[in-house]
């Protein structure tokens, strides 16, 4: 919409009063990799599971004993030096022998979940994509809709001021200039509310960017080309980041299912433990132990019962977001579709002749050829209009934005 150079001036006022920080949407997503709180604490968990995986991989520690024993309470340690007290002394060492490959299987399981959290940031970063999409081009909505709104409050200002004078003059009835007043206030209450979402839509990119001060964010990206719009790329849906660490998370389940059973085959310690006697006339004796857990199979029962459940979970969880992801791919590329139709039908309406057109009934009513309610019907058609084409641009870009997500993420990418 054009407007004169006076007016602009006045819009700028009113509807961009705090200094403006004009963004772009690829400075938009620079700002949200660095700085938004989602994408920071998907990576902080990855850092988290990484120290899990180092974990998982280390074989049981060697175990310290030192002990004493033959300490009376009534007689005590004994006189002379610590060579000649009573008490005996006893040092060893203990080494577990684990069975049943349990830290291969630990090691795997790690490394499933390693993965599950790697693609869980990448689908983190395209849920936060289409996030991004939708505040950034929800406050160029806001922004266009603000404008449009002071616009319209400075003409009505404008027609009222001239009404006050046709009534002074007894060139208008007072009850015409009633009807004026309560579309003025129409007008009024919508340029505020615009103003109020206006502040919602920076707040709401601010939170995206993690940013402290949002008030003077502007969208100044254009609206993507509806020519280039139409979706029709071919996808293998399994390539999906959530549908990838699903099948991760399987994979994990199963070697949690393996671990749990490998809880049947016991594992060994073997001690080796040096021992000092005083009374005894060898000095230090060796000994060395084994110690091997006692219990049926019933003890691990629970356990392995627990692990299949959780393994049949991540199954059944897997054939879910299967569907989901298939049905969502379809409905993505038909919303895309429908809203690029949409904001093609309503730019085809050609804006400039329908705001024309509004004009002419202004002047037709001014010279009498039109009634005052032609006039208000006019007006508010084209308020109507102006605000469904700007939410047409919108939902188009949002649209369009959500099925570039959903089908962005290429085999064998990693965070």
């Amino acid at each position: 919409m054009n407007f004169s150079p006076r007016i602009a001036a006045v819009l700028a006022a009113l509807v961009c009063a705090p200094p403006v920080s004009a963004l772009s949407l690829q400075d938009a997503q620079r700002a949200m990799e660095a700085h938004n709180p989602d994408l920071r604490a998907a990576a902080l968990e990855l850092r988290g599971v990484q120290g899990d995986a180092q974990t998982a991989a280390l074989r049981p520690a060697t175990e310290l004993s030192i002990g004493t024993s033959k300490i009376s309470p009534k007689h005590g340690i004994g006189p002379g030096r610590w060579q000649d007290k009573r008490a005996d002394s006893t040092l060893g060492l203990g080494w577990t022998w684990e069975r049943g490959g349990k830290r291969a299987l630990r090691i795997r399981q790690a490394d499933a979940l390693l993965q599950v959290a790697g693609l869980e940031m990448l689908d983190t970063r395209r849920r936060q994509q289409v996030a991004l999409h939708e505040a950034y081009f929800g406050l160029k909505g806001a922004q266009e809709r603000a404008l449009i709104a002071a616009a319209n409050r400075e003409g009505s200002a404008a027609q009222m001021v001239a009404a006050d004078k046709q009534v002074a003059t007894g060139a208008m009835a007072p009850v015409d200039r009633a009807r004026l007043a309560v579309d003025d206030l129409a007008v009024a209450d919508a340029a505020r509310e615009a103003a109020l979402d206006l502040r919602d839509a920076r707040h709401a990119l601010g939170l995206l960017l993690g940013r402290d001060d949002s008030e003077g964010l502007s969208a100044d990206d254009p609206w993507p080309d509806p020519a280039a719009a139409a979706p029709v790329r071919v996808f293998d849906v399994q390539q999906r980041a959530d549908l990838r660490a699903a099948h991760s998370r399987l994979a994990a389940a199963d070697a949690g299912v393996a671990l749990a059973r490998s809880e049947r085959h016991r594992d060994i310690q073997l001690g080796v433990e040096a021992e000092r006697e005083p009374t005894d006339i060898s000095g230090v004796t060796w000994g060395v132990s084994l110690t091997i857990p006692l219990g049926g199979t019933s003890r691990t029962r629970g356990a392995i019962q627990r692990a299949e459940a959780d393994r049949d979970g991540a199954a059944l969880e897997l054939q879910v977001l299967q569907r989901e992801a298939r049905a969502e791919l379809d409905q993505l590329q038909a919303s895309a579709l429908s809203a690029a139709r949409r904001r093609s039908e309503y730019e085809g309406l050609q804006s400039d002749a329908a705001r024309n057109a509004v004009q002419g009934i202004e002047l037709a009513y001014r010279r009498g050829a039109a009634s005052l309610t032609d006039l208000l019907d006019a007006r508010r058609s084209w308020r109507d209009f102006e605000a469904a084409l700007i939410d047409a641009r919108a939902d188009h870009a949002i649209a369009l934005a959500r099925w570039e997500a959903a089908t962005s993420v290429a085999e064998g990418e990693s965070p």
